[in-house]
Formats: C-alpha cells, structure tokens, sequence
C-alpha cells in the first residue's frame, strides 16, 4: 500500500486538510461545517485512515473499532512503541515514565534536515553520528520563561534515554550495536558546571527565618524542604497523621522510593507553631482557601517567599541542596546523606555537595594530616628511645 507522504491539499479527500506540527511532521485534519471535526491518526492512503474518515462522514453510526497504528517493521517508530509498552522499562514511577515517554516521542516525531520524520526511518541506518546532531539540536535552548525548552540538560536525558532505547533495540536483534552509546556524551561548560539552582548558605536561610516567622505557613514550609530533603510534589503531601513513632514516611512521586525522614526539633517547633486553621490533619500545608497545594502551585507560592524575604535568587530546589551541603560540611558519609535526600548514586549526590563549604572541608583534611603525621613521629620517636635504653 502507497504510504508516501501528501504534500498538497488537492490530493487529500474532500473536507481534510494537511498542515505541519510544531516539529515538522504532517497533520491531517477533518472540518465539516455541519459535522464534527478533528484530527486523524493514520497516514492518508492506509485502510485505517480510510476508517477514520467514514466516521467524521458518519458520526451517528456505530464506530469502527481502533485500528493500533502499524509502523513499518525495524523503524524508529516500531522500536519506540514496542519499548514504552512496558512501563517498567522507562521508569520505577508514573511521573518518571510518563517524563521519559514524552522525551522518546518528542525524538521520533522529529524531522530531520530533509524533511523526513524521524519515526519512518530505519533503525538499522541510525548512526552515532545523526545522534550527535539530534543532541546538539536539543541542546540549544528555545522559547522564554516557562515555556522555555532544551538546553544542556535536556541534551544529557535525550542522550540518556537513547542509549537505554537502542540497548533494548540490540537485545531484540534489530540493530547489533548501540548508536547512541558511541555518541559523544553532553560535557558541561565551566559556567554550566558553576550554574544550576543556587545552594541556600546559613545567611540566607537566617534571612528568611527573620522574615517569615513561626506561625507563618512560609516558615512551615522551609522547614520542611530543609528537615525532609524532598521535592516539592512530595512536601505537599506530608501531613500530622502520617507521623509514625516521630518519623515522616515519604514514598517519593518521582523514584518510588520509601524513606522514613525522623523530625528533627525545629521542624516540630514550626509544625505546633502553626494555627490549626491553617492545617489539617492529613496536609501540613494549606492555601488560605483551604485546600492542600498543588506541587506547581505551591513552587509559585515558595518563590513569592522567597522574594519577599530579600532572596529572589533563592528557590525550594536550592534549599533542599543547602541540606546536603550541610551534611558534607559535617563529613557524614554518602550513606548518611542519601538516606534522607533518596538519591541512589553517589555521582547524582556529588551535584547537590558541589556547594559543600571548601575551606571548611580542607581544614579537616588538614588538621587530620597533621595529626596523623605527629602521631606517627611521636611513635617513631618512642621506638627509638626504647631502641636506646635497651643498648
């Protein structure tokens, strides 16, 4: 069947139009001023479309049943699909899979430099090569404020997700090595490497402490993201009757991963602190509607604090970095750490210690050094001298 692609709207049927999406790739759409519209899913010329288009002519009758999209065999497309259909490839979490599954699509749905959808493309003929242009592309930030997209972090999941998407494409024996794996890997800049949230020091948190005093649902939540370590989506969800023999447990939205957080007495002294009109037994914090926050919601909420309290600079995901520069300060052990924060490897905990008070750091090294060698010289000095007494 003749699946090449239309370009001009005189060959399509009557009532359908063609136009491009934000990436380039064809649309077709149905409108009819006495019926329903809408968008098709098929390729123009496949029975499937054929099906679809009987039903925007005739929406009274009985609907066809969905026809599953057939991709050409050992296609990009027919890789992707047969990847994301078990969840558990792409992640421990709904939030994780659905995030990863928007990354693959976001790539097949591509065009490249011809013209052509990456989806339709071969998976056998992918090189190391058309991957390195794919992630530099995404590399390049586009669009302002929040609608802002790619960037260097954006280029380093892409990279990510289409190692373990070949991998997955050599087990299955369509392809018998791994493109993307021989792509070269998103290096950071020096600038990009200083960047990131800022890490909250001691000054600031006093300075936010100054501003929003006990009582107040601003202080309540610093206290939390600074006691608990954990991401805004899991901070709205904490709550009075979740306390179990003085511990929070926190099953994290984004890893799946279960920790049990103790509460520390300045935590506590914020909870009581707290109106119990302006909480509830299940949701420490509350909008001044009295509804529990919404993670976007509350973000919005956290950074207004923050720029009424002198530190527009400042962020949730910068305070929560602050609590683990605090324990690199201590010299606590990466286990000690990734017990509170979640984090599994001690290279993604290396990023939220890079703000770890150097000086402090090298002191103790130092005075350890030091203290090491005297001990050292004063056991030498003493085998000589028994050494001695003995002649």
């Amino acid at each position: 069947m003749n699946r090449k692609r239309i370009r001009s709207n005189k060959f399509l049927p009557k009532y359908v139009t063609r136009f491009d999406s934000q990436h380039g790739a064809p649309r077709y759409r149905f409108r009819h001023k006495d019926l329903p519209g809408g968008y098709f899913k098929a390729e123009p010329g496949t029975e499937e479309f054929r099906q679809e288009y009987h039903a925007f002519l005739h929406p009274g009758e009985v609907e066809a049943p969905e026809v599953a999209p057939r991709y050409a065999a050992g296609s990009i497309d027919d890789i992707v699909s047969r990847y994301v259909s078990v969840p558990e490839r792409l992640g421990p979490s709904e939030v994780t899979q659905s995030k990863i599954r928007a990354i693959l699509e976001d790539f097949r749905e591509g065009v490249t430099q011809t013209g052509l959808r990456i989806g339709t493309l071969p998976t056998a003929r992918v090189t190391f090569e058309a991957i390195d242009k794919i992630v530099a592309r995404k590399r390049v930030k586009t669009g302002k404020g929040n609608k802002t997209k790619g960037g260097v972090h954006a280029a380093q999941k892409l990279r990510k997700e289409l190692v373990r998407l070949f991998d997955f494409a050599v087990k299955s024996r369509m392809i018998d090595h791994n493109p993307a794996a021989l792509a070269e890997k998103v290096r950071l800049t020096v600038a990009e490497r200083t960047g990131g949230f800022h890490s909250w020091t001691e000054d600031e948190i006093q300075m936010f402490r100054d501003h929003h005093a006990l009582g107040t649902r601003e202080r309540l939540a610093m206290e939390l993201i600074l006691w608990t370590d954990q991401r805004r989506c899991d901070v709205v969800r904490m709550g009075k009757a979740q306390i179990v023999d003085g511990c929070l447990p926190v099953e994290q939205e984004k890893t799946g991963a279960t920790l049990w957080i103790p509460m520390p007495p300045q935590l506590l002294e914020a909870v009581i602190a707290m109106k119990p009109s302006d909480t509830s037994p299940f949701c420490f914090l509350m909008t001044k509607r009295g509804q529990p926050f919404r993670k976007e919601s509350f973000g919005n909420f956290f950074k207004k604090a923050c720029v009424d309290a002198g530190l527009p600079h400042c962020s949730a995901h910068g305070l929560r970095k602050a609590t683990l520069r605090r324990m690199a300060e201590l010299e606590m052990a990466n286990e000690l750490m990734k017990s509170v924060s979640g984090q599994k490897s001690d290279k993604v905990l290396a990023i939220y210690t890079r703000a770890a008070n150097q000086k402090k750091l090298a002191s103790s090294a130092m005075d350890t050094l030091a203290k090491w060698e005297m001990s050292a010289r004063q056991a030498q000095e003493l085998v000589g001298r028994q050494a001695l007494a003995n002649d």
